[in-house]
């Protein structure tokens, strides 16, 4: 008999023994893994539950396209930035720009809603901020902050329309320091201001587009100086309309607005009727007259609309309650128990189905922050933590965006160690740890829920002191995979994205050479790594991506 043969026999006979032991104790027989002939694996993902995996490779996944910003110097001091835009697993990199800036963050572009334009800010000589787009594939630059009269005229903010039809942005067009806002077409030639006149010294504070896209509501001292107020205006014409109330004498500011999901209320905070209470507020957006008081009592420290039942319910906190109420004034209902003295809301949260809100807060003992869920009318009030150890504290918290799941960061198992968690919101099933064993440090503050709510994406220095590595998991903690590749010595993995379509995450690290930061991704359990950024100068760098929708 062959060699080949003998093998084949024996690995034969091997498999029919493990079978009669599954069938003897009752073992799973997908358990089992074994190979009838020996092979290398230089690549097998994670191992479950400890977070090794990625070990880099060829891949043949198909990632969306990204755009991305990068310094090419190799100086890292007032370096020259430029756009570039990734297809093909970056096998196929296309500039965008020129240089747009030298030193700067990297953040000042966007891509459009539909993928096609990317917008951004371009100062190349340190002289005048100007708004551009191009293409997403390449092409010609379009001036969108046209014809604007002062030679010193800077955009600071801009923001497309959820259309992606029309950009709008703040810019000090006619005199310096003054801003105001202006909208134009996504390809340019209907460049608009349409704040209203400003006194001396006023400017136009901020701005957002209403889910329609019908309307654009801002904050200006239009009326009377340092006292800024809320407007709202169409995106195609110079006609602001205030709706929030008049503020008495006492320098009274709007300092938060939100848009109802359905562009049908405006919400927002205000000490517009004593100097030392923020209120909420909710108007129609165009309504000139008063608006309707949602708050009741105490100042309002924040709020948030259910974003699934439109336009009907507000969520706000003041330091120790959180309430629900209808936005057109009616009454409030008060959905956290009495608080005993001293504790505290940290923060709250819909859930994205509006079911449920959950919380942060030291509701059962002072000084313990805890995580908790509660029903829009109050009732069910769950802790869903787990039981804290001594000194132990819930950090933050994320729904998963199907509403089955919270993920949060706690020191619950050891004061030492920040780790990650997941539970069911509605108090089913106890909570599970999903970060890997051994947990060398400690859980990054930020982690994010696939779009499919499948895993949840972490950075932690879990396997070595010394370096942050990207980890997802399962919500169940059954599979932890490490999708950051082994990283250069001291390298660490910085910003990371998943990719809208669930199939991978995109990030930066300096994995391949230390302090040059690279554009990387990888399928969602770490398998098929790709490099999205192609190739550098030595120590360049880049600074900050989005994927293409």
């Amino acid at each position: 008999m062959k060699a080949g043969q003998k093998y084949v026999s024996r690995n034969i006979v091997i498999i029919l023994i493990l079978f009669s032991l599954t069938t003897i104790f009752g073992c799973k027989w997908g358990s089992w893994s074994f190979d009838l002939f020996p092979s290398d694996s230089t690549n097998e993902g994670g191992d479950n539950n400890n977070g090794d995996g990625n070990d880099g490779g060829d891949t043949s996944a198909i990632f969306p396209s990204a755009v991305f910003s990068a310094n090419i110097g190799g100086t890292k001091i007032n370096e020259p930035v430029e756009i570039f835009a990734s297809f093909d697993n970056g096998s196929n990199i296309t500039a965008l720009t020129g240089v747009v800036n030298r030193g700067g963050a990297g953040d000042e572009f966007k891509v459009s809603p539909d993928g096609t334009l990317v917008a951004y800010l371009s100062d190349p000589n340190n002289s005048r901020i100007e708004l551009f787009v191009v293409p997403v594939d390449g092409g010609t630059e379009i001036r969108i902050s046209e014809e604007l009269p002062s030679d010193n005229a800077d955009v600071v903010e801009f923001d497309w329309s959820p259309d992606g039809t029309r950009i709008a942005y703040l810019a000090d067009g006619d005199i310096d320091g003054r801003f105001e806002l202006y909208t134009n077409l996504a390809e340019g030639g209907s460049n608009l201001k349409v704040s209203g006149s400003l006194p001396p010294g006023g400017k136009v504070e901020a701005f957002k587009w209403s889910p329609d896209n019908q309307l654009i509501a801002y904050t200006a001292d239009q009326n009377n100086l340092f006292e800024f107020e809320l407007f709202t205006t169409p995106p195609t014409q110079r006609d602001p309309v205030q709706v929030s109330g008049n503020v008495l004498p006492n320098n009274g500011d709007v300092t938060e607005f939100s848009w109802s999901p359905g562009s049908s209320r405006v919400a927002y905070l205000s000490n517009q009727r004593l100097a030392g209470l923020f209120e909420l507020f909710a108007s129609l957006p165009r309504r000139s007259d008063d608006p309707d008081l949602i708050s009741e009592g105490d100042s309002v420290q924040g709020f948030a609309w259910a974003p699934d039942e439109v336009d009907e319910i507000i969520a706000y906190s003041t330091e120790q309650k959180i309430f629900t109420a209808p936005p057109d004034g009616g009454s409030s209902t008060q959905v956290t128990p009495d608080p005993i003295i001293n504790q505290d809301i940290s923060d709250f949260s819909w859930a994205p189905d509006s079911s449920r809100i959950a919380y942060r807060a030291d509701q059962r003992a002072v000084g313990v922050i805890e995580l908790f869920t509660v029903e829009p009318d109050g009732s069910d009030n769950l802790r869903i933590s787990g039981v804290l150890t001594t000194g132990g504290d819930v950090t933050d918290f994320v729904w998963s965006p199907d509403s089955s799941f919270i993920a949060y960061r706690a020191n619950q198992d050891s004061a030492v160690n920040f780790e990650l968690y997941v539970t069911p919101p509605d108090g089913r099933l106890s909570d599970t740890r999903v970060s890997g064993r051994p947990m060398v440090g400690d859980v990054d503050p930020i982690f994010e829920w696939s779009p499919d709510s499948t895993r949840v994406a972490y950075r932690a220095n879990q396997r070595t002191a010394n370096a942050i590595e990207l980890f997802t998991s399962t919500p169940d903690g059954q599979e932890n995979d490490r999708v950051s590749g082994n990283l250069f010595s001291g390298g660490n993995v910085e910003e990371f994205k998943w990719a809208p379509d669930n199939s991978g995450i995109g990030y930066i690290a300096d994995q391949e050479n230390n302090e040059v930061f690279e554009l990387f991704a990888s399928t969602p359990d770490g398998d098929e790594p790709a490099t999205l950024s192609g190739s550098f100068a030595e120590a360049g760098d880049v600074l900050f991506f989005e994927w293409v929708p």
